[in-house]
């Protein structure tokens, strides 16, 4: 007979307190519950229940056992969870990656991955620099696809870092902007003008770094992320410098546009970022390992 059916039935038995009742909860017949109650009994050798007539009361053993038979169904319950977790990790391949990364070059990335997909399932996770850090930190993962900014020295301390693609932080502004018919621009243009910035505080550090190394002047003002930043320039809230994939598709439209800027170039590295001393497991390394080969396209 199985122990645990005969824990729940004295669970339920002991929360009731009637033979009756028990039988109508466990869609079991009266001598089942009494079956199962006497089993019990004779296998920790003690009475479980005073019985007065129709209703039955826990005897000091009774309650003792009722403790231990909730902790073991508690604890069958959680083995249950933790190993179908198991499972769902076993079959599905978990990617962090940068949002950047995500909206501009995922949506061919997994059309090129349909054979993986076919063994193992693909789960995307897109956050921001400081969230993949934090789950680098946690380990929740094993690798990030992101931004690899130098100046980020814990980073470079404990990660290993692979740089997959470097893309140039373009200077956009509106389409019928002073600047439209300008060739080129000069870091002199720039003075007092309004710089639009995405959240992250790395990202803008990097830039702030570049115009300040280049004695540019600039008033700054904080956006949530690209796109929004992008919506801002087209209304004349600020000229930003922005990735060049981010921006490709309103450059080609005309709704935004681009201009070098005499000396000033500022590219940034994206890459994968690995924990140190850590073994990728086969899907994983298969994955980075195509992952790169794509990106081969962009160096």
């Amino acid at each position: 007979m199985n122990t645990l059916e005969k824990m729940e039935t004295f669970i339920v038995l002991a929360e009731c307190r009637s033979f009756t009742e028990a039988a109508r909860r466990l869609y079991c017949s009266q001598p089942t519950i009494s079956h199962h109650i006497n089993h019990l009994e004779q296998d920790f050798d003690s009475r479980l229940f005073h019985r007065t007539g129709r209703k039955v009361e826990l005897t000091k053993q009774g309650e003792v056992l009722l403790t231990y038979a909730k902790q073991i169904l508690s604890l069958v319950d959680e083995a249950s969870v933790t190993i179908k977790k198991v499972d769902y990790f076993e079959q599905t391949l978990s990617v962090y990656v940068s949002n950047y990364i995500a909206d501009y070059f995922f949506v061919e990335l997994l059309h090129q991955y349909k054979e993986i997909s076919r063994k193992k399932c693909i789960e995307i996770n897109s956050f921001c620099y400081d969230d993949l850090k934090r789950s680098l930190q946690d380990k929740l993962t094993n690798f990030a696809i992101m931004p690899i900014y130098p100046e980020d020295y814990y980073l470079m301390d404990h990660y290993d870092t692979s740089v997959l693609f470097e893309d140039e932080l373009s200077l956009i502004f509106p389409n019928d902007y002073l600047w439209e018919t300008r060739k080129t621009l000069y870091c002199r243009d720039i003075h007092n003008q309004t710089v639009l910035l995405p959240k992250s505080h790395y990202l803008q550090q990097y830039i702030k770094s570049h115009l300040r190394s280049r004695q540019v002047k600039v008033r700054y003002l904080q956006m949530s992320n690209f796109e929004l930043i992008k919506k801002a320039v087209k209304a004349g809230h600020g000229i930003a410098f922005l990735p060049s994939f981010a921006v490709a598709e309103e450059l080609s439209k005309g709704e935004l546009v681009s201009r070098p800027v005499s000396g000033l170039s500022i590219k940034r590295k994206n890459g994968l970022v690995t924990r140190k001393n850590t073994q990728l497991t086969d899907y994983e390394q298969d994955f980075c390992n195509k992952l790169k080969q794509h990106f081969l396209q962009f160096v």
